[in-house]
């Protein structure tokens, strides 16, 4: 059952069983009137037993039919995950505020705090809180947490001095159906890479992750973890890939999940053609880094320059010069544990 089949071709294979029955013409007639009628029911029928067909097979099924086939093989589809964010609280020392206070962002995002604190002496008080609602809206820029919905006695002010993180939206079915296939095709079994891979990858939020066994001798394995966006794992997300992972682990091993190193790449060169952007030009080549997250084992001066020119849209390069790449014109290793960042891009004049 690989293609539809129409209300037509049904049409005239019933009118043809007809008609083997009744020579006579049958245009027209009551008999042509039924069969018209049950060939719109059958096209219904066969597009629904293609569509079973579609949804049985985990490559070409969708939605809540693929969350069933993936549980089958112990593979749930990661839920939405909460943005969580540090508040600064200001008011009169010695207020207590309690968890589950109300503040809110200038986006109309609702976040409720995860514990209570006391405002210190100094009239301010850190404490951390969870977005209401889940899903990457959460990730608010720093500062924009500023209302206090519901006024709270000795409280004056609300601010977060630095973004919320964490906030990750539902598994889409690409990424589910590529770890169910790599569940099904590489074997996980007795604390192999695989198995420790899986663990890691069962963590909403979690990107990619990469697994050194024996890094620091036998028995023991680190697991580099980098979230969905291709970024360092947050403290917060390691933690979660932690306990899992203590959850299942071999008994023996000595396993540590961490956040790769972050490399830093400086770019230098002279625009010859273009209006050049440095903003893009670094947009761009984080982009390139993030899609090789784990695969590079060095930075290649001649890929720097060929995605600058590459992506002229966002870089505004159309030719350069002088290009350095970390102070030079050579290739910039980078090891296993290792995740490169750009870190400032020059534009000489």
């Amino acid at each position: 059952m690989e293609t539809k089949i129409t209300k037509i071709e049904i049409l005239d294979r019933l009118l043809a069983y007809c008609q083997e029955n009744s020579p006579n013409s049958i245009e027209g007639s009551f008999t042509f009137d039924r069969a018209a009628a049950n060939a719109v029911e059958f096209e219904k029928t066969y597009a629904e037993m293609l569509l079973m067909l579609q949804a049985a097979f985990p490559q070409t099924s969708w939605g809540t039919y693929l969350t069933e086939r993936a549980s089958e093989h112990g593979v749930d589809r990661r839920l939405a995950a909460c943005a969580v964010v540090v508040l600064t609280i200001t008011g009169t020392a010695g207020t207590t505020v309690a968890r589950g206070s109300l503040f809110a962002a200038t986006n109309g995002e609702n976040f409720l705090t995860s514990e209570t604190v006391t405002i210190g002496s100094d009239g301010t008080a850190d404490v951390k809180a969870m977005a209401l609602r889940a899903g990457v809206a959460g990730n608010v820029d720093a500062g924009s947490i500023t209302k206090i919905p519901t006024s709270i006695y000795g409280v004056s002010s609300i601010t977060n001095k630095a973004a919320a993180y964490d906030g990750f939206d539902q598994e889409d079915d690409a990424t589910l159906l590529e770890r169910l296939l790599f569940k099904v095709h590489q074997p996980a079994t007795s604390g192999n890479i695989n198995h420790y891979r899986l663990m890691a990858t069962s963590v909403a939020g979690v990107g990619d992750v990469k697994v050194l066994p024996l890094w620091a001798g036998n028995g023991t394995v680190k697991i580099l973890v980098v979230d969905v966006n291709r970024e360092a794992a947050s403290e917060d997300l390691l933690a979660k890939v932690r306990a899992v992972i203590e959850g299942e682990r071999i008994i023996g091993a000595t396993p540590t999940v961490a956040a790769p190193e972050l490399l830093k790449i400086d770019v230098a060169l002279t625009v010859a053609n273009g209006t050049g952007s440095a903003a893009g030009i670094k947009a761009a080549l984080n982009d390139y880094f993030k899609n090789n997250v784990f695969d590079a084992t060095s930075i290649s001066y001649a890929q720097v320059g060929r995605i600058i020119l590459e992506q002229v849209a966002s870089t505004g390069v159309n030719d350069y010069s002088g290009l350095t790449v970390n102070g030079g014109t050579v290739n910039v290793p980078v090891t296993a544990e290792q995740l490169p960042v750009v870190g400032q891009v020059t534009l000489n004049g």
